[in-house]
């Protein structure tokens, strides 16, 4: 993406809506792989980048780097690939530099080591030693508060907060064998996604707890 503005020219990337709209479908996490290619196909098209040799060759490998195509993957936590590289190469950077001789590099290299370890054990005794701050009264907020370590749980209590204040459940449901399938409204991405209930399972169409382990503002609702 930070390619774009010599792949495109800059007149199309400053003075039109080009980069709006494809950020919109690049980094959409919640559209299928086919919304995505009709997406794309009518930006290259009303940009006139269809023949744009670039822009056709990262097209052909989406499957390698698109959201949209990962989204029955498994990620848990994960950051994008190249966020992560960069935080590394941030981290490592405070510590190293082109000029160290193998012998500095490996002494600086344990320190960057112990500083990661003491790092992570503050994390932990952080995790234990305290509680976070709860945003309803409801008893799953504070079960998830005891097992979730901060930060999966501040993502849960988004989702949970977003199941109070931001859907609604649709009047309406349909039912093939045992699988009901219920329509919940998101105000927030003004779309309505699809759970399909079968006894105690919950499926969701934004599949955020496939992709991330945390149940969805959608299903919380029900």
């Amino acid at each position: 993406m930070k390619k774009l503005p010599d792949k495109v020219g800059s007149t199309i990337y400053k003075d039109t809506d080009f980069l709006k709209e494809i950020s919109s479908i690049v980094w959409n996490e919640d559209i299928e792989p086919t919304e995505f290619e009709s997406s794309w196909c009518s930006i290259m098209e009303k940009h006139d980048l269809s023949g744009n040799e670039w822009l056709k060759s990262m097209f052909e490998d989406r499957k390698l780097w698109i959201p949209a195509y990962f989204r029955d993957t498994y990620m848990g936590g994960l950051l994008r690939t190249t966020s992560r590289s960069e935080s590394e190469n941030s981290f490592f950077g405070n510590f190293t530099n082109p000029n160290l001789s193998l012998v500095q590099f490996w002494m600086r290299f344990q320190s960057a080591m112990d500083a990661q370890r003491w790092k992570h054990s503050k994390l932990t005794a952080d995790s234990k030693n305290s509680s976070p701050i709860l945003s309803t009264p409801l008893s799953i907020e504070k079960k998830c508060a005891e097992f979730y370590t901060p930060p999966v749980f501040y993502d849960f209590q988004e989702e949970l907060k977003g199941a109070c204040y931001s859907c609604n459940e649709a009047n309406k449901s349909t039912k093939e064998r045992d699988v009901e399938r219920l329509f919940v409204m998101d105000r927030e991405s003004k779309k309505v996604y699809e759970v399909d209930v079968d006894g105690k399972t919950l499926v969701c169409s934004c599949k955020r707890f496939q992709r991330f382990g945390i149940l969805c503002r959608h299903c919380g609702r029900l």
